[in-house]
């Protein structure tokens, strides 16, 4: 029954993508056996141990979870993955391949036991042949052949990327596919491209010119003639020319040829408005049958473009402000090892908040991206992932070399991509700055082995430009001399987040562009965003959706304005895992504008209302499902609140609970509302005001705090200490208000000042950024009172669970972040020597707590305990201090009876 079963599977394979005996492409991605094992370093130890494994299917990464846990560091190291195929004994005599689009970070293939191929490189294709390894049994209907995989994703000094703020993953990670051909095929061995290259040399409005290149391989024992059919289709699918060559093909090599096609006339344009594709087609045919043997489809899209250092980008002829994303390929629990589904839905994404434009960085990825990028109408940049660091090998430069050609042929032939980038921040963090005659020699080497990538990408492909993103050490790049060498010079641009006030950016810009006469593109600035995390008073660092706001509207608006920036490239289009971060979210970078799950921020909403060219409006709160605030007055229920309503209308209108709160004029995509929140639901249409339908609508639950607590909360209080955010934990549908000083009748706190940990940068306000193990809100943790003497609560007669939240922020092990780009270091910090007691209503409830001692560092540490009030006295929580002072991170009252 199962021999049937792979019988009809492979007729039906054969129906849908062998139609006329050309190429053959499926993919082998179920039931691979796998094992990790550190102690396995060559094939006969895995062999004898094989049998352990577990069962997989590609895509398949071993860090999806190692890279989130609490732990340091993850696994990087060699996996192993084994699979028997089984393909029809008629390929005897045919080409049989295996064909990769993605192993973390290096490659061997065995076939039936035997070495077959290496590949270096965790983000590009390759293609292994295997015909010649198997011994195919004529007999039988199947031959049965093994497949042994060894990915490792180890640090090795002469695999690029060596270090980068994200993480390493490991793993076969992209489709593995069988491919099959005739013995004369589309030579897909040159590089794991596809044997056709298309160039248009001159496009007009009026006509444009198409050259097309093709590799053909003859891999029969004898010279043999073909027949090359290139067709043009046009966006309708209507044919638009054919040309017929006779062409004699040498054997055992590869075939190169190049074709000139009639110009075509009145092409439609590609643009991101009109995303009009033309279809190249190219078939091999034996000339003496007229049987096709094989066949290469590909994209075309007629646009011409050019970058100017005054004014710009034109497309077309007409200036066009690109502005977009950078893309990581991670998405939450499942690491890189990302189906088609996500890709697609990133892109599409992408183009519903209005992006143009698409830096793929730092690394190329799933084919299928560009894919959707030339469908949709979104130009893009993609690089090496040669980042922040080199190693001065041969090994070294040969590996980035192979990695840029890669990348290069595997990617020709999409309209969408007008540039070629590579070494991002490649000198972020140079090896011997405190040697001037070794730095001068690293440096010197940087800037040898770009201008061999440049060198080979411009003989690689005349027609586009190149591109090197550098941080904003000006002086740095130029003195090296590295921005000589790209056309294009990118620039990642933080300040307002790593140094300074985002209004340092004006002189920043301006400073670069006098000094550097080549075009720029902004090729990254961006802040982190928690998403659950929100103020009424935006800070630099503090990681709010509100400073993520305030501080792109700055960004974007001064971008807008400046025709000499051709384009600028937001960091990021979404969150992304980066396992030795230690920010607001554990191992996570979050200044993506939607999170590592794909859910929109704020700031997601923001570019929509700004790029959009249809009709646009959006609430903010749609992002913040609960919230607690304080009311505005004793009694009065209400608290009033900002709202923020994204729109390109004029002006906008706000409806509260059915009761208009009037008009107000959009200025700079934004309209604020004070809005006064009633306890409990409240809901909110925002409707454009002029003669337009369009509206948005969110349902928000507020707890309205009383100032007196004579009728305690139900769902009592949840105070996030020695902070000025509220916290909303949308796991477990929490809301946390922040701190305040306790006045009479009321409550909060007596005594105790905001932690602010020693920094020369100035980053944090208050707080620490430091991961806190044991608890995913971290953020509760990282702040707290320091000398805090009482928190008192003037409540009604009655029982209470008081759960106290603490954390030692005062440890030995703060570090200066590779990502810092304020380039200065952190001083020492002193280790904590902080004991004391709590009592509560006179009941001793710690007697010494040692955070440090009993817990160690940036360990959440939670203790709830249970108080009769008696009528007429308060709820006291005494904080004794036995050695340094006490501190308080955050504390939960509920009225129990």
């Amino acid at each position: 029954m199962r021999r049937n079963l792979l019988i009809i599977i492979v007729l039906v394979l054969s129906i849908i993508y062998n139609p006329v005996n050309a190429q053959l492409k499926y993919t082998i991605n179920e039931s691979w056996h796998f094992t990790k094992d550190s102690t396995i370093v060559n094939i006969n130890q895995f062999l004898a141990q094989k049998n352990r494994g577990e069962l997989v299917n590609i895509p398949h990464t071993w860090n999806d979870k190692d890279v989130v846990d609490e732990n340091k560091g993850f696994y990087r190291g060699a996996g192993w993955y084994t699979k028997k195929v089984r393909i029809p004994s008629s390929y005897k005599n045919k080409q049989v391949f295996l064909f990769f689009e993605g192993v973390s970070t290096a490659a061997e293939v065995y076939i039936n036991k035997k070495l077959a191929k290496t590949h270096i490189g965790g983000f590009t294709r390759f293609v292994v042949p295997v015909s010649k390894f198997i011994a195919f049994d004529e007999g039988k209907e199947f031959t049965s052949f093994d497949i042994i995989v060894k990915a490792d994703n180890s640090y090795h000094e002469d695999w690029p990327a060596l270090q980068a703020d994200f993480t390493f993953f490991g793993g076969m990670y992209r489709d593995v596919n069988i491919v099959v051909t005739e013995a004369i095929h589309f030579n897909i061995e040159d590089y794991a491209a596809n044997g056709v290259f298309i160039t248009t040399p001159s496009v007009t409005e009026q006509k444009g010119e198409v050259h097309v290149k093709v590799k053909i391989k003859n891999d029969a024992s004898s010279t043999k003639k073909i027949k090359l059919i290139t067709k043009i289709y046009d966006p309708n699918q209507k044919l638009v020319q054919e040309k017929s060559n006779s062409l004699k093909l040498k054997s055992n090599i590869s075939n190169e040829f190049n074709l000139k096609m009639k110009p075509v006339l009145n092409p439609k344009l590609w643009s991101p408005d009109t995303p009009d594709l033309y279809k190249v087609v190219c078939e091999i045919f034996d000339e003496t049958s007229n049987k096709k043997i094989d066949e290469s489809v590909n994209s075309l899209g007629f646009r011409w473009f050019k970058f100017d250092v005054d004014k710009g980008f034109f497309l077309n002829g007409k200036h066009l402000k690109l502005i977009g994303t950078n893309r990581h390929q991670d998405f939450k629990d499942i690491g890189n090892a990302v189906p088609d589904h996500i890709h697609v839905e990133d892109v599409m994404r992408m183009k519903a908040m209005g992006s143009n434009f698409l830096r793929i960085a730092h690394y190329p990825q799933d084919p299928i991206i560009l894919e959707m990028c030339d469908k949709l109408g979104i130009i893009t940049s993609v690089e090496t992932p040669i980042v922040d660091t080199v190693t001065e090998s041969e090994a070294f430069t040969k590996n980035c070399l192979s990695a840029q050609l890669e990348m290069i042929r595997q990617n020709y032939n999409h309209p969408s991509l007008v540039i070629w980038a590579y070494m991002n921040e490649v000198i972020l963090h140079p090896k011997y700055k405190n040697d001037k005659v070794r730095y001068k020699a690293y440096t010197d080497y940087i800037v040898q082995l770009a201008q061999k990538i440049e060198n080979l990408t411009r003989k690689e492909d005349p027609y586009r430009y190149t591109m090197i993103p550098n941080h904003n050490s000006l002086e740095r790049y130029q003195s090296a001399g590295l921005t000589e060498i790209p056309m294009i010079v990118g620039w990642n641009i933080y300040n307002g987040w790593y140094g300074g006030s985002y209004e340092l950016l004006p002189s920043k810009i301006e400073a670069i562009y006098n000094a550097i006469k080549k075009p720029m593109i902004i090729t990254e600035y961006g802040a982190g965003v928690d998403p659950r995390l929100h103020t009424l008073t935006p800070t630099r660092f503090d990681f709010t959706q509100e400073y993520g706001v305030e501080y792109h509207k700055y960004y974007l608006e001064y971008f807008k304005k400046k025709d000499f920036i051709a384009g600028v490239n937001a960091w990021n289009y979404a969150d992304f895992s980066s396992e030795g971060r230690v920010d607001a979210v554990q191992s996570i970078n979050n200044k993506g504008l939607i999170g590592i799950d794909r859910t929109p921020k704020d700031v997601f909403y923001y570019y929509q209302a700004s790029l959009l060219k249809k009709p646009f409006i959006s609430l903010a709160t749609k992002t913040w499902g609960q919230r607690s605030n304080l009311e505005d007055k004793i009694d009065s229920g209400i608290s009033t609140m900002p709202v923020q309503v994204f729109s390109n209308q004029p002006e906008v209108e706000l409806i509260l609970n059915g009761k208009s709160l009037g008009t107000k004029k959009v200025e700079g995509a934004i309209a604020v509302f004070n809005v006064p929140f009633v306890n409990g639901s409240n809901q909110l249409i925002a409707k454009a005001s002029k003669d337009i339908y369009l509206e948005d609508f969110s349902e928000i639950r507020v707890n309205v705090l009383p100032i007196s607590l004579k009728n305690f909360p139900v769902n009592g209080l949840s105070i996030n200490v020695g902070d000025q955010r509220f916290f909303y934990d949308n796991k477990i549908d929490q809301a946390w208000m922040f701190d305040k000083v306790y006045t009479k009748g009321s409550w909060g706190h007596i005594e105790g000042e905001p932690y602010v940990r020693p920094n020369k940068n100035k980053q944090q306000p208050y707080g620490t950024k430091q991961t806190i193990k044991g608890t995913a809100n971290d953020p509760l943790y990282q702040t707290q009172l320091v000398g805090i003497k009482q928190y008192r609560f003037d409540v009604p007669a009655g029982v209470y669970d008081i759960k106290l939240h603490f954390a030692e922020l005062e440890g030995s092990k703060a570090k200066h972040l590779p990502y810092d780009l304020s380039e200065k270091t952190t001083e020492k910090i002193k280790t904590a020597n902080r004991t004391f007691s709590v009592d509560i209503n006179d009941h001793k409830i710690i007697n010494t707590l040692d955070l440090l001692g009993q817990y160690g560092e940036y360990q959440a540490v939670k203790i709830k305990s249970e108080i009769v009030v008696k009528e007429g006295e308060p709820l006291i929580i005494n904080f004794k201090k036995i050695v340094g002072e006490p501190v308080l991170n955050a504390i939960e009252v509920y009225k129990k009876l």
